[in-house]
């Protein structure tokens, strides 16, 4: 099993669990949710499923190898040698990409988490966690966007690019992914034990939690 099957399988499974409550809620604040991920995931198979210029697809293609948050580089020196592999095409291939493809895909995710962010904290009672739903996502975005702005200089500065903003690359990749699965896992888990207590509370006939709001 690969490392990218360790998030897309359980992806997947929470992605069937997000579906099966949205669509069983009463309220219609799940339509933009739906919709919003249609987008998302439109927008993953544009930019990740072909090879068109502005995707990873095409990127992939031109320079022979893995992105670099695909496969992140921990050195500067290692880094440094990668966008040397990449040849003049993949560098130019690149940047474009980190503008383009790697900024609406991101924006498209980042419009799902935010209307799930609404659609969930509207049951949760305690502030912290509608702050946390909505800063998480946020904060996946801006790192995001800090490592496409470093990866572009570093390009742009080839073939004496800094060692420092090298050196840095990977580690911000790392925090960009763990804010990404924070984002992602976060909001349907704790959907879905509201989900689930809110079933076992009418079933015992008595109401949920008192830190989890009913939707009567």
């Amino acid at each position: 099993m690969t490392s990218q099957h360790l998030i897309f399988i359980p992806t997947i499974f929470l992605l069937g669990v997000l579906f099966g409550i949205l669509l069983t809620s009463r309220r219609a604040g799940g339509l933009p949710v739906l919709l919003t991920l249609g987008l998302a995931l439109g927008m993953f198979g544009i930019t990740h499923l072909t090879e068109l210029p502005i995707g990873a697809g095409a990127v992939h293609a031109m320079i022979g190898g893995p992105l670099f948050d695909q496969s992140p580089s921990f050195s500067a020196s290692e880094v440094l040698e990668r966008i040397e592999l990449f040849g003049y095409e993949g560098r130019a291939a690149y940047r474009l990409e980190t503008y383009t493809g790697d900024v609406l895909f991101p924006l498209s995710l980042l419009a799902f988490f935010l209307a799930f962010a609404r659609f969930a904290t509207g049951r949760l009672q305690p502030a912290a966690w509608r702050r946390l739903f909505y800063v998480l996502p946020l904060a996946w975005f801006a790192v995001d966007m800090v490592e496409n702005g470093m990866i572009n200089i570093l390009i742009l500065g080839h073939p004496t690019p800094s060692v420092v903003l090298a050196g840095m690359l990977g580690p911000v990749t790392v925090v960009k992914f763990v804010l990404l699965a924070a984002s992602m896992f976060s909001p349907p888990l704790v959907l879905g034990l509201w989900y689930l207590r809110r079933m076992l509370a009418r079933f015992a006939g008595t109401g949920p939690q008192a830190w989890i709001a009913t939707d009567e």
